[in-house]
Formats: C-alpha cells, sequence, structure tokens
C-alpha cells in the first residue's frame, strides 16, 4: 500500500457521512423494534457472525462471553468479551466493528477511518437486512411434545420386548448350533462302534 492510499484510508471520516449512511439505520432499527435492548445471547451471536463475516473464519474458541451491568462498557478484554445488559443494537454493533477492525488491522486500525466507516455500514445493513434487532437471530424453540405415561410404558414395555425376542433368538440359534455339533459327533462314535462290532 502507497503512502498516499494509505493516508487517505487513515483519514477520520466527515461527520457528516456517519449521519448519512450509518444513523439512520441504527434509528430505523430503534423505531421498527420499539428501542427493545439485545439480548445477552443475540449479542453473543451478532459478535462472532460479525467476526466470521469480516474475518472469513470462526471466533476463536478460547473467547469467552459475560454479562455485565452498571457503567461497564462493551468490549472485549484479554480473551473475555463483558457485555453490559444495558448495551443497544448501536452499541454492540458499534463495539464489534472497532474491536474486529483492531484484529484484522493491528496497529493500522484507525477509528473512525475509512476502513472503520465502511466496516460498520457493512455491519449494521446487514443486521438490519436480516432483522436481527426483531427476533432473527433468535432460532425458535420447538414445544416439546407431551407425552402421557400410558404412552411411555407401552414404549418401554414394547422395547423391553424387542431387546428380549432378539436376544431369545441368538440363544436358540448359539444352542441348535451346539446342538448340531453334538449330533455330528454322536453319529461318528456310533459309526465308529458299528466298525469295531463288524470287525469283531
Amino acid at each position: 500500500m502507497n503512502d498516499k492510499i494509505k493516508k487517505l484510508i487513515n483519514k477520520k471520516v466527515n461527520p457528516v457521512d456517519y449521519q448519512t449512511f450509518v444513523n439512520p439505520i441504527h434509528q430505523k432499527m430503534r423505531d421498527e423494534n420499539n428501542n427493545t435492548l439485545p439480548t445477552f445471547k443475540e449479542c453473543v451471536s451478532a459478535i462472532k457472525r460479525f467476526y466470521r463475516m469480516e474475518m472469513k473464519k470462526p471466533l476463536p474458541t478460547h473467547y469467552t462471553f459475560k454479562e455485565t451491568s452498571g457503567n461497564r462498557h462493551t468490549w472485549c478484554r484479554g480473551s473475555i468479551w463483558k457485555i453490559n445488559s444495558q448495551c443497544t443494537w448501536e452499541d454492540i454493533i458499534h463495539s464489534a466493528c472497532h474491536w474486529i477492525e483492531y484484529k484484522k488491522y493491528g496497529s493500522e486500525a484507525k477509528i473512525h477511518n475509512l476502513n472503520s466507516f465502511r466496516m460498520e455500514r457493512r455491519f449494521v445493513e446487514y443486521a438490519h437486512k436480516h432483522k436481527w434487532h426483531m427476533g432473527g437471530l433468535t432460532r425458535p424453540t420447538k414445544p416439546k411434545p407431551i407425552v402421557s405415561k400410558e404412552v411411555q410404558m407401552i414404549e418401554r414395555l414394547t422395547n423391553n420386548i424387542l431387546r428380549k425376542e432378539a436376544k431369545l433368538k441368538t440363544t436358540i440359534k448359539r444352542t441348535e448350533t451346539l446342538l448340531k455339533k453334538d449330533r455330528k459327533k454322536l453319529r461318528y462314535y456310533q459309526k465308529k462302534l458299528e466298525q469295531q462290532q463288524v470287525s469283531e
């Protein structure tokens, strides 16, 4: 990368660009979900998906997530992501963007430069498009079917009968094999005895 391009990328983006291309989408998300905050699980899923989307690989498994509260900022310290229970969708997208930017560009990462701006714009557009703020990250839970005790007992007894029948068939087959061998031996010795009596 030549110095001219590097200087262009590292130049701080005009706040007007954020107000034009990023902030309105954050506002749409707030309006559409009535300012509903993301859950802890949604925040974790968002960070993992953003990381995979930008880095083209899953988030390393040594990273862990912890829910916090109060004045603590949502950010990754060491290998622990501390997520404030009061953080908004804008907070989690913004924090994830700056952290992933740092992981991707290292010492060349500059807050609110062109790379930072483009990444946050991609993230907020993706989140809005896939309706994360409307539960798009939440997997619907299937209700467990209610099974009566009688049905459970019938299934259990049926399985027991089938298992015992299979075991009995194996035992019968093994016994038949042993009987077959014994009959063969019996015929051998009977024939041998007959031959001895004839020779006498």
